[in-house]
């Protein structure tokens, strides 16, 4: 027998672990950036290869603005992980039952499996990743990160088809084009 309510809970430990893998990334370009400029010094200086003052500058100049164009990536990265950081909360992210799908982050929306005309998966690849949404009447009605979620895609899908009857499965045929 199913238990009468499946509940999908939030869970901050993906996003947590793209913080830091934004925040790495950014010490390496400032290491990097530094070594690169260094390494540039030494050789214009001690090798004298005999460049004139405009390509000497010229060089700098590229090295300067291809490192602001690459910390500018990173520091954007970082930002926009941390503020999905804040944005996740703590508790329960959705609820499945007989009577249909409740999502109570970001938003409270209830539909009943009549209502239901979708619930897939779709979106972006990047930042918080691909979202699980709920579509009524073909409209979308509510969406979360699965970088929220504590619960994979089959778990989710198993519950929806279980207590709808079959009536609503997950689709993740928009997963095929995020990959």
């Amino acid at each position: 027998m199913l238990p009468e309510r499946f509940t999908v809970g939030l869970t901050p430990l993906p996003t947590a672990q793209r913080v830091v893998r934004q925040r790495t990334a950014l010490r390496f370009r400032i290491i990097s950036a530094i070594i690169s400029l260094v390494f540039l010094t030494a050789v214009v200086y001690f090798l004298n290869p005999g460049w004139g003052t405009g390509v000497i500058i010229g060089i700098y100049v590229l090295w300067a603005i291809s490192t602001a164009v690459w910390m500018t990536i990173s520091a954007v990265g970082l930002s926009r992980a941390k503020r999905d950081l804040a944005a996740i909360g703590h508790g329960d992210a959705l609820h499945i039952d007989a009577r249909g799908i409740e999502f109570v982050h970001p938003r409270q929306v209830r539909a009943d499996w009549a209502e239901v005309s979708a619930l897939k998966i779709s979106g972006s690849s990047l930042g918080a990743g691909p979202s699980l949404v709920l579509e009524v009447g073909g409209r979308p009605a509510a969406k979360i990160p699965m970088s929220f979620l504590d619960a994979m895609p089959s778990a989710i899908d198993s519950a929806t088809s279980a207590r709808s009857l079959g009536r609503v499965r997950l689709d993740v045929s928009d997963m095929d084009r995020m990959l």
